[in-house]
């Protein structure tokens, strides 16, 4: 089955795959444009999606000008009605994808038969969620290859406190022009590899959480992903040194990266405990009061952590672990919502409610267990077509002049080890993270995991 999935952005348009996992993956995605120029293509494009007349164009300080501004002016010309709202900036001289803003995007989208996002991953991802509460489709014009959410069917919004993953649709269309990706600032262009190179990872996790909590798994969506990121990671070198092809490459890998959460339902074969480490520092940002970084960069920095947290773990001796014992000596359920409670101030009540819908009653935990006892070669052997070194990873991001270290974020070692000993409350979602604190490893593989990670170098 595997061998026969497109694997292609122009093959995957539009597609619904059967398939015998017995759900009918299918992509919204109709009419994607990568090319050079390709904004002048944009009018014919919304024209073959008749979606009607009245239009609004959502852009940002910084798309607004770069090609915001043609877009409407484009469509005006064309016959549409067109409305132009600029997302206003927050801290950091940016705009942030929080529950406010999506109101304020759904404000200027009522009434309107269409919406398009003209920017990177903050303006897709409100303008995705708001025109989806509108119940209207909208299309996308990239400005940057710097994250993987353009053609995902989620939006990461931080809502009440909280980085979620909210489930919404696709973009109906997509007109990404090259000369506008490539010339994207380099902190952004390598946000994108960093939040591509999370891919093995984050595949691990699926299939992780597939074996050790019974979660939905496919492997159509992995193929997709791990055969783009494999394209990207071959060709980082060129990528760093500002290579149009190359650049070309990551972005379509990108895309390719959100469609494989579309076929799959879900995030989970393109975010796992990497994703969870950048996003608890982001909630912890305004805690502290600093700006949340790039998200891309963030996960690329991460994801060398879970590489050498899943190394570490795989070089435990099984026969070393008191599996007994650990059922005995977690903490329960009680004790796991208080500490929730008390790290996240008012907004401990919505973690504690993550950590309560992935809290396993004690024949379930027992069951886990039992398994990860009883498999443990197969457990790993499972995993190891997929995981990479972390210095291997090292050497991707490296290679390009992406960020790999916690410095390099302007983090520093204590937002590490929280994040490690924490992120798993944020999301209900099992990954590497509550493996090794199921097993009761974590403190123990915490200084091989920092030192092996080389972030802190």
């Amino acid at each position: 089955m595997t061998n026969s999935i497109p694997k292609t952005l122009k093959s995957l348009l539009g597609v619904s795959i059967p398939c015998p996992c017995g759900t009918a993956h299918t992509v919204d995605l109709r009419h994607a444009l990568v090319e050079r120029s390709a904004l002048a293509l944009l009018v014919p494009v919304v024209r073959s999606c008749d979606l009607g007349k009245r239009v609004t164009v959502v852009v940002d300080r910084v798309t607004h000008p770069l090609c915001g501004e043609r877009v409407a002016q484009d469509l005006k010309a064309a016959g549409w009605d067109v409305l132009l709202f600029e997302v206003r900036d927050g801290e950091g001289g940016r705009p942030h994808a929080t529950e406010q803003n999506v109101e304020f995007v759904r404000a200027a989208l009522l009434g309107r038969d269409f919406a398009i996002a003209v920017g990177a991953g903050t303006i897709n991802d409100l303008v995705k969620l708001a025109s989806f509460h509108c119940g209207i489709p909208y299309l996308v014009v990239p400005t940057a290859p710097s994250m993987n959410g353009y053609a995902s069917g989620i939006a990461a919004i931080l809502s009440r406190g909280v980085k979620r993953t909210v489930t919404c649709h696709q973009p109906i269309g997509m007109v990404a022009d090259l000369d506008i990706i490539t010339a994207a600032p380099r902190h952004l262009i390598c946000a994108g590899l960093g939040d591509l190179e999370s891919k093995p990872t984050a595949t691990a996790d699926y299939r992780l959480s597939a074996r050790l909590r019974g979660e939905a798994y496919c492997a159509v969506p992995e193929q997709v992903v791990l055969d783009a990121e494999r394209r990207v990671a071959d060709a980082a070198v060129e990528i760093g040194q500002g290579d149009p092809q190359a650049i070309a490459v990551l972005f379509e890998a990108l895309v390719l990266s959100g469609i494989s959460m579309k076929l799959a339902g879900s995030s989970s074969p393109a975010s796992g405990g990497e994703h969870l480490l950048s996003h608890f520092w982001d909630m912890r940002a305004p805690m502290e009061g600093r700006v949340e970084g790039w998200h891309g960069a963030q996960v690329g920095v991460a994801t060398l952590v879970t590489a050498a947290l899943f190394e570490e773990l795989s070089l435990l001796d099984p026969e070393s672990i008191d599996f007994e014992a650990l059922q005995s000596t977690r903490p329960n359920l009680a004790a796991q919502r208080d500490g929730a409670l008390s790290r996240w101030a008012e907004h401990g009540k919505e973690v504690a409610g993550e950590v309560e819908a992935k809290y396993l009653n004690d024949e379930a935990q027992s069951t886990l267990l039992r398994e990860v006892r009883d498999t443990w070669p197969q457990l790993w052997q499972s995993l190891s077509d997929v995981l990479r070194p972390s210095a291997t990873i090292h050497g991707i991001l490296r290679s390009a002049g992406a960020p790999t270290t916690m410095a390099q974020l302007g983090l520093e070692r204590s937002h590490l080890v929280e994040a490690l000993r924490h992120a798993r409350e944020i999301r209900r979602r099992f990954t590497v993270l509550d493996l090794a604190f199921d097993l009761g490893v974590a403190s123990l593989l915490e200084p091989r995991v920092l030192s092996r990670s080389a972030v802190l170098d």
